[in-house]
């Protein structure tokens, strides 16, 4: 139903789409889901958007009209939802249509959270580094979940429980979607990927989490292992793509270096009280 809307914007949807995927394949659970889709006056799909409890509402791009109507629709449907992920613009919209709605938890201050970059890859630039990359084995889960949770602390993202971090390394190494930079026999580095999602004609592979424990950083191996996981993802015939926070002036380097291009700046907005 929404395909062919996603297909226009592929990158700024990826997320809906892996989610859906892997809620759909049976890969993940929530407390709570919530799909939705906006449409115009003629039918056609206007804008879609998602929310997995207990996470903010990711939103698509689409008319500022189309978002004051989504954030109407929250009001009515979904008024204890705890923020909103998505381009400024659109997000700066879709409150106020919720703020229009008077619904009871519209009264709350909506408190930007944090800021995060997609980029998009342009041309793959390897870095030259000690180790090489291969992915996760199922003899290392504990160690790899350990480094999930220490990602998920590091990055002030939803903490994780143990027994769920080593669901999730354990998925990941099932589907060879985890992989490690080793130096010497030691794991130094790990970064992951979603789902591949096909839109249509084009296929997005976004990579993440990219983690390196803090007695191994300034070597390289964060560079390293992106690159490994993003020429994996090429090799797929995938188009690469991956997130990271604004506010962090290394992580963006380092992408950079490697050949991604800035594509959109995307605000959090957490409701204050949520």
């Amino acid at each position: 139903m929404t395909t062919a809307f996603r297909a226009t914007d592929p990158l700024r949807t990826n997320v809906i789409g892996s989610v859906a995927l892997s809620v759909a394949g049976g890969d993940r659970s929530y407390d709570d889901y919530r799909w939705w889709v906006v449409r115009g006056d003629d039918g056609d799909v206007a804008g879609v958007a998602m929310r997995t409890a207990p996470f903010n509402m990711q939103v698509s791009p689409m008319s500022l009209a189309a978002a004051r109507a989504l954030g109407h629709g929250v009001g009515q449907f979904d008024d204890a939802l705890p923020g909103i992920s998505g381009s400024k613009d659109i997000v700066d919209a879709v409150i106020e249509g919720y703020v229009a709605s008077k619904s009871p938890g519209s009264t709350r201050v909506a408190a930007e959270e944090r800021r995060d970059l997609l980029y998009e890859l342009e041309d793959l630039v390897t870095p030259d580094v000690e180790g090489s990359g291969r992915p996760a084995r199922s003899d290392e889960v504990e160690q790899l979940a350990r480094m999930v949770s220490e990602f998920m602390r590091e990055v002030e993202l939803t903490p994780i429980t143990d027994a769920e971090a080593r669901d999730a390394a354990t998925r990941q190494i099932q589907r060879l979607s985890l992989h490690c930079w080793e130096v010497d026999g030691a794991i130094v580095a790990i970064a992951g990927h979603a789902p591949v999602v096909t839109t249509g004609s084009i296929a997005i592979g976004r990579v993440g989490p990219v983690y390196t424990p803090s007695h191994y950083r300034r070597r390289g191996y964060a560079s390293a292992v992106t690159a490994h996981v993003t020429r994996h993802l090429i090799e797929q015939g995938a188009r690469v793509m991956l997130f990271t926070d604004a506010a962090n002036p290394t992580s963006n380097s380092i992408y950079q270096a490697i050949g991604y291009r800035l594509v959109d700046e995307l605000v959090q907005m957490r409701f204050e009280g949520s």
